[in-house]
């Protein structure tokens, strides 16, 4: 699980570190607050190409080469962009980018399955999980360190060196477990396997609760910073970069500590702290919204600190719960079929969300829209986990 993290995190370092390179390409190419959405959204529409046919394929052949190969190629396509000078350019190497790191969510999930019962698969989860914030919180640090300091195109090279040499310890240390279930992988077409996960409708109410809090993770990932150096006057890049980092280092933590609670305190139920972090996270977007342009820094970093352990740090519970959902024999195409799912609205939400900024040249109502998709979705989830309560302690 160790190296599943680790190349989970020198993989995020390169898809979350467009977040700080999209402020600093912005002023480069001259971009909008609607093609800054779009930098990160393309990075994201490479895995909902591939993710569907990578978890079909770890199910089949296992995570080793796979994951492996995946940090190698991700290193290798970032580290061609200081060598672009046009937007357009920037937009399809991102989009390459995006399909190799669709190994690194559907390879580490199932890693923890494997190797982990479910009593420990909560804690475990979140660990792995916890990669994402990390690698997120490392590029928010050191990037715009780096690119002021020097340049971009330095820190684009440290994130292609980062990620292969990520895939190449993997490659040469990670073994798949023997598991006996994997040798009996029912013999389904892909498109019978799809068919019949569309069917398995007890997924819909997590799934559309996983939409839901993407969408405000993938806002905080494209839009924080500007969002920052916007409202408030006393904000600069590299600060807003250190508030987005602090944001990612507690959506790290989020994602441990709610995983662990919910294997200890509520013995294995997912889905009563995945509601109660849906609504944490909607107290937290209205209290961002009311901030004053002058409010103190430290309220800043409490708020945007709460923002990073609740929108963020629910993933952990999500994964875990869909893949407890899922087949023996068939997790790593369940995970897959789920985060696809959950990819379109990676891609959707931060140009979606910059072009509400940009026709209401305001952040505001952009905001209020979040918590009210938060809202139905926590309200959707509290009920179907009432309902099915209901039905246990009736049966």
């Amino acid at each position: 699980m160790g190296l599943a993290t680790v190349v989970q995190a020198l993989s995020t370092f390169v898809t979350y570190g467009v977040g700080p390179l999209a402020s600093i390409w912005q002023q480069k190419f001259m971009l909008s607050q609607t093609q800054v959405g779009l930098l990160i959204s393309v990075v994201n529409m490479g895995p909902l190409i591939s993710m569907l046919f990578i978890g079909s394929a770890l199910d089949r052949y296992g995570e080793r080469w796979i994951v492996g190969f995946g940090s190698l190629l991700i290193g290798l396509t970032i580290g061609l962009a200081p060598l672009l000078s046009s937007y357009e350019a920037l937009l399809l190497l991102l989009f390459f980018v995006g399909i190799n790191y669709g190994t690194a969510q559907p390879g580490g999930s199932k890693v923890v399955v494997k190797w982990f019962d479910p009593s420990q698969r909560g804690l475990a989860m979140g660990i792995r999980q916890a990669a994402i914030p990390i690698g997120g919180a490392l590029a928010g640090w050191i990037i715009p360190l780096i690119s002021t300091e020097y340049d971009w195109s330095i820190a684009t090279l440290c994130q292609a060196m980062f990620a292969i040499g990520g895939g190449l310890v993997f490659l040469a240390v990670y073994r798949d477990p023997d598991i006996e279930g994997d040798n009996n992988v029912e013999n389904y077409s892909f498109i019978e396997e799809i068919t019949k996960l569309l069917n398995k409708k007890n997924l819909y109410p997590i799934i559309f609760s996983g939409i839901s809090l993407i969408t405000l993770q993938m806002v905080l990932v494209a839009h924080l910073i500007p969002f920052l150096k916007s409202k408030m006057e006393h904000i600069n890049l590299i600060l807003a970069s250190e508030i987005w980092s602090l944001c990612l280092l507690f959506g790290m933590l989020g994602r441990i500590a709610l995983s662990w609670l919910s294997d200890k305190v509520w013995k294995g139920n997912r889905v009563q702290p995945l509601v109660l972090t849906t609504f944490l996270a909607v107290v937290g977007v209205l209290f961002l919204v009311i901030l004053p342009k002058d409010s103190p820094t430290w309220l800043i970093f409490i708020t945007c600190s709460w923002l990073g352990f609740f929108g963020i740090g629910w993933y952990s519970l999500f994964i875990v719960e869909i893949a407890e959902r899922s087949n023996e024999n068939s997790v790593g195409l369940t995970v897959s079929y789920a985060l696809t799912l959950n990819q379109i609205a990676i891609i959707v939400a931060p140009i979606l969300f910059g072009m509400f900024v940009d026709w209401k040249h305001s952040f505001l109502w952009a905001w209020i829209l979040i918590g009210i998709l938060l809202s139905i979705s926590g309200a959707w989830l509290w009920r179907i986990n009432k309902l099915s309560s209901y039905e246990k302690s009736n049966s």
